[in-house]
């Protein structure tokens, strides 16, 4: 999503008059000791920065990546942070993943290695675009499996979904190429947070466990205490709702694609690049190397120009917005636990959701709830930021073990509201130029059925194993 390319004049202004108020505002709150809600005068300012930051993102007036640029900007001519914290989107593994993801998927478009997967996909998805979108979504739940980081998934299988829609019959701007794009990502992101190393705030939490000295989940342990409703089920949830999106109206039955010819010598040295990337990414927990940097090992073999991966000066082609916007998201977050607001919201809402001791099934889904709100406000990955130091507070007001107050915070960061929640998403709609519109509604009415119906069939779930 990104604002409109021509905007009246006066608009323009405004926006730039109304932004060099915030920046004005911001700088006299804290001499004003204007503090509203219990916010110190310290904290006021930021909490100013990070409404109309969220504001921006989650309406889409300014595009993601000039209100990322705005952030960094009135971050540091009000003096809210230092730079490395303003900034520190910008120099973390996940900065870098992203970047490494842009360069690997225009080499898997360049090198024709995308469409050679997509026509092997597409002589077993069947010729119905029902069954075809029903593939991607098992296609990126498997990849899910595969590959450990959200981010450098989607961007890897974004070329491969859009030549799988071609192969299929579905050409850019159609309708139901964007469903098959919508369906391989949503599959490869959503379910993955029941997958320990899959997702950004699943990996938080348990790096904050281990600094702290608590007891880790295991793979298996993880796996089995969120995936069976969070994940396998959500999944189903999730067919359902891009059938319903996607799937209604006249069907024309597609002729099965030919078999794709064999690979070029090219394409065959890709992959083999990929299957050994894809090796460390799958053994991360016993090499410890970050999947980023395993994902610039291979841009950078992908970037010698001798080995012919990209064409010529490939940088210069590469669409820089959701490195920018991806780099704002993470300092968000920065700002928001150096400014303290995320101790200040999670305390505002622990008084509010009315945790009561020996409720357990209640506690369990309040502090779900509680999640989900806190992931409204700092995005997901500021969910177990703010959430998972409170893990024994948490357990004490409840009465909850440790297991179950970590499973709730699972079922809460799961639950995506919005598209802005999460930048991996956000990058998809970006770099895929999928409909934000059709991702929101997806996202809404996912949300919907997850907390009609699978938050209490989680509840019943972990009372079967024994965690509640």
């Amino acid at each position: 999503m990104s604002a409109s390319a021509a905007r009246p004049p006066v608009v323009t202004t405004a926006i730039a008059g109304l932004l060099l108020i915030l920046v004005a505002a911001i700088r006299l709150l804290p001499e004003a000791g204007a503090a509203p809600g219990g916010l110190s005068p310290a904290a006021a300012p930021a909490a100013a920065l990070v409404v109309m930051t969220l504001g921006l993102w989650a309406t889409g007036l300014l595009p993601e990546s000039v209100t990322a640029l705005g952030f960094f900007t009135i971050a540091m001519l009000t003096g809210l942070a230092p730079p490395e914290v303003v900034f520190s989107g910008l120099t973390s593994s996940a900065f870098w993943l992203i970047f490494s993801g842009l360069v690997i998927g225009v080499a898997v478009r360049h090198s024709g290695l995308g469409a050679w997967i997509a026509g092997h996909l597409a002589q077993r998805v069947g010729t119905s675009y029902q069954g075809a979108l029903l593939g991607a979504l098992t296609f990126g739940l498997i990849m899910a499996f595969l590959m450990p980081s959200a981010m450098g998934r989607i961007v890897l299988i974004l070329p491969i979904l859009a030549a799988l829609a071609e192969h299929l019959g579905h050409h850019p701007g159609d309708r139901r190429h964007a469903g098959m794009m919508v369906a391989g990502v949503i599959g490869t992101f959503l379910p993955s947070f029941t997958i320990l190393p899959a997702n950004v705030p699943n990996n938080i939490m348990v790096g904050i466990l281990e600094a702290a000295g608590a007891p880790v989940p295991s793979f298996s342990t993880y796996l089995v205490t969120n995936f069976p409703v969070l994940g396998l089920l959500k999944t189903l949830v999730l067919a359902g709702v891009l059938l319903l999106l996607y799937g209604r109206g006249p069907q024309k039955p597609v002729p099965r694609p030919e078999r794709p010819a064999p690979m070029t010598p090219d394409q065959r040295r890709l992959a083999l690049v990929l299957l050994v990337a894809l090796g460390f990414w799958m053994t991360d927990a016993l090499h410890h190397i970050s999947p980023a940097w395993v994902s610039m090992t291979v841009a950078v073999v992908c970037l010698v120009p001798r080995f012919a991966f990209l064409p010529p000066r490939a940088l210069q082609t590469l669409n820089m917005e959701p490195i920018f916007y991806a780099g704002g998201v993470i300092g968000l977050g920065a700002l928001i636990v150096h400014a303290g607001l995320g101790d200040w919201l999670a305390a505002v809402l622990l008084d509010a959701v009315g945790l009561q001791p020996g409720a357990a099934a209640g506690n369990f889904l309040r502090t779900g709830g509680l999640a989900t709100v806190v992931a409204l406000a700092t995005t997901l990955p500021g969910v177990p930021a703010i959430l998972t130091p409170l893990t024994a507070d948490l357990a004490a007001a409840t009465g909850l073990s440790t297991p179950a107050i970590l499973a709730a915070q699972v079922m809460g960061f799961s639950t995506v509201i919005l598209p802005y929640q999460a930048p991996p998403l956000m990058m998809a709609i970006l770099i895929g130029g999928l409909p934000i519109r059709d991702v929101a509604k997806l996202c809404l009415l996912t949300a919907l059925v997850t907390i009609l119906m699978l938050w209490p069939l989680q509840v019943l779930w972990l009372r079967v194993i024994g965690v509640i």
